[in-house]
This record gives C-alpha cells, sequence and structure tokens, in this order.
C-alpha cells in the first residue's frame, strides 16, 4: 500500500465507513496526514453522500439518544437500536432536543439552552457560546426558541439560526429576534428578520436552514399547485431539497419536493399517503430520507413509529425498531470526519461527573 499514488490510496480509503478511518490514522504519519486533510475529508463526505452510504439514525426517546444503522431497516430484520451515552449533553436531568444534522454535524440543545455541534462518528463536539436576546419586550410571558443547523454555500461556512419569539398579554402582539452563530467566527451575530411568521413551531427550524442556503437572505417561495387549499402546510427538508407536506387532516398527506430551489415549476409531487394505506390512522407523517436505491422514503408517524413508503408500488410497510417505548424523534445523519475547528471529544458522562464536582 504504500508504493501507491496517493490519490490511488484516497480514492480506497474514502470507501470506508469513518471507524475504519480513525484507526488507520495510527499506520503512519502520511496516513495521518491524507486522512486529516481537508481534500480527503471532502471526497469521503462526498462519495458517502452521493452513494446514500455510511448513513445512520439518531432516535430519541424522551430524554434518551439512540443510534441504529439505516440500512438495517431494510426487510424483515429487527433492529435494536444502541443507547447513545456519550454525547456531549447526556444528562437524564435536562432533557435533549435534536435539531438536525449536516454532512454528519449534529445540533443539540438541552433544556439549560446549552447548544452543541457534535460529530458522532469521531465523537467530537463544540460547545456554542450562551447568546443573549437582546430586544425588550413589555410584559413579556411566553418565549419560544427555535434553532436551525445547516451549511451556508455561500460562505461555506457551518451556521446556526436561533429564532426567539416571544408573546405579549395577548395572542395579537409578539415580537422575535433571529441570531446566527458562525463555526468560523465562533461568534453569534444578529441577522435580518424575515416577515412575520405567526406560528413558530419545529417546522421554523427548515426556515431557518432555507435562509441558511441564500447567505442569511429571505425570499418568498413560491408554493405548488394544489387542487385542495384545505390542508395543514409543513416544511421539510428531504434529499437535500425543499419539500412541502400538505396533511388533510384524517384523510392524506401529500408530499411535494422542490427539486430547484425558488422555481415554482420545479414542484413536483413525490407521492401521496392515504389514511387507508397505513397500519392505523394517524394525524401526520414526515418524510425522513430516501432509501439507498433511492425507491423508497422513510417516514416518521405521529412521532411514534417508523414506516417505509415504497414510490414504485404505492405501498407502506413498517420498520420494526425494538426496545424504544416510545419514539419521539428520528434523524438521519451521515457518517463523516468533517472536524469542528478547536473541538473536545465528547463524553457526557464524564462531562456530567465533572459539572456535579464542580457544583
Amino acid at each position: 500500500m504504500s508504493q501507491l499514488p496517493e490519490e490511488v490510496l484516497a480514492d480506497i480509503l474514502s470507501r470506508l465507513p469513518v471507524p475504519p478511518l480513525l484507526r488507520f490514522r495510527c499506520v503512519s504519519f502520511s496516513w495521518r496526514a491524507l486522512i486529516d486533510g481537508p481534500d480527503f475529508i471532502k471526497l469521503h463526505l462526498n462519495r458517502s453522500i452521493e452513494a446514500r452510504t455510511n448513513r445512520g439514525l439518531i432516535l430519541r426517546e424522551d430524554n434518551h439518544l439512540f443510534a441504529a444503522d439505516l440500512d438495517s431497516l431494510h426487510g424483515s430484520v429487527v433492529v435494536q437500536p444502541e443507547q447513545i451515552d456519550h454525547h456531549p449533553l447526556w444528562c437524564q436531568d435536562y432533557g435533549i432536543e435534536v435539531w438536525g444534522s449536516c454532512n454528519g454535524l449534529v445540533c443539540l440543545s438541552n433544556s439549560l439552552d446549552t447548544l452543541t455541534l457534535w460529530n458522532p462518528s469521531t465523537r467530537r463536539s463544540r460547545r456554542l457560546p450562551y447568546a443573549s436576546i437582546e430586544f425588550q419586550y413589555p410584559s413579556r410571558n411566553h418565549e419560544i426558541r427555535i434553532y436551525g443547523f445547516g451549511h451556508d454555500i455561500v460562505s461555506n461556512d457551518y451556521k446556526v439560526v436561533r429564532i426567539v419569539k416571544i408573546k405579549g398579554v395577548d395572542d395579537d402582539s409578539f415580537d422575535y429576534e433571529v441570531k446566527v452563530y458562525s463555526l468560523r467566527s465562533k461568534s453569534w451575530h444578529r441577522a435580518g428578520k424575515f416577515p412575520r411568521y405567526r406560528s413558530l413551531k419545529r417546522t421554523a427550524g427548515v426556515l431557518a436552514r432555507v435562509m441558511l442556503c441564500t447567505g442569511e437572505n429571505y425570499r418568498l417561495v413560491p408554493q405548488p399547485e394544489c387542487s385542495d387549499k384545505n390542508f395543514y402546510l409543513y416544511l421539510q427538508s428531504l434529499g437535500g431539497c425543499l419539500s412541502l407536506l400538505c396533511n388533510y387532516f384524517l384523510d392524506r398527506v401529500d408530499v411535494w419536493v422542490m427539486r430547484d430551489y425558488g422555481v415554482k415549476e420545479s414542484w413536483s409531487k413525490l407521492f401521496s399517503v392515504a389514511q387507508s394505506s397505513v397500519i392505523r390512522p394517524f394525524h401526520y407523517v414526515r418524510p425522513v430520507t430516501y432509501s439507498r436505491s433511492g425507491g423508497e422514503v422513510l417516514m416518521e408517524q405521529d412521532s411514534s413509529k417508523l414506516i417505509w413508503y415504497d414510490l414504485k408500488q404505492k405501498r407502506v410497510k413498517n420498520a420494526t425498531v425494538r426496545g424504544l417505548k416510545e419514539l419521539t424523534q428520528a434523524e438521519v445523519w451521515v457518517g463523516s470526519l468533517v472536524q469542528l475547528d478547536g473541538d473536545v471529544e465528547s463524553d457526557g458522562k464524564q462531562q456530567q461527573e465533572q459539572e456535579e464536582r464542580n457544583m
């Protein structure tokens, strides 16, 4: 292997998952320099994304996180996910939220509003500095915080968007602010406000990620032409494209995908799931990711179970996960070597013990 040209060696190694690559860093100084290099990290990531390999699921059950291999969910195999007790915010008392993943990095927060970027493959993480709420609102009685995480393609920077909404004494009075954390500058800054958005729910995290795709600018995105307007609308991200869920309550869910961002004519209806096609009635379904072949879509149903939808045969089947009492959330992530500059190794248990000793 030492006689191979570096580009050939890089091509071979880029087809491997992260765990053996981390071990191969110990082979020699030259291998370590190659695997840690930005060109190889980008090559490995792009190959995994294009081939839909090295992907896993992060499953949340209340305050606990579990990991499962995505490809193992196919067929009749019953998947037993492994509990993750090494993530940087591991603590049974403070809850956990997963705000999305991008290129192998996962954004986490807890009930103390501690925010962390984490690479589960390398177990490296970076805790973000506290960002104060700078505006004052009289008689504020309710505060909602929503986060979005993604890659700003304009500045080639990983960013976290925080949207804080504060309601006044009545339902019609509210204000909000938007702040953005830049991994490159390691700091927060205020961003411009988008058009007033009254219903600030978790799907606003997708709105925040869309904002990053346009260099922290806002624009109106045209909706597809739907024949029936009586539905609940949800924004999602599916396969790197903006997707729209039209939920006709207790009837069906239509899933649209925008192939060319910002172009109305690029909307296409990917599929429609009717109540009669699933095992039991549902309130909503949420696309998570495509299968490796691209012929199926994994969906989260009512924050309680996972199902596969076959795009060709238009049929639904269960993805059996054992060991979870209640599935709260499912997020897909890709194994990568993407680095967090100045990161630290994540061991939630040791971190919790250290914090308890310092109390």
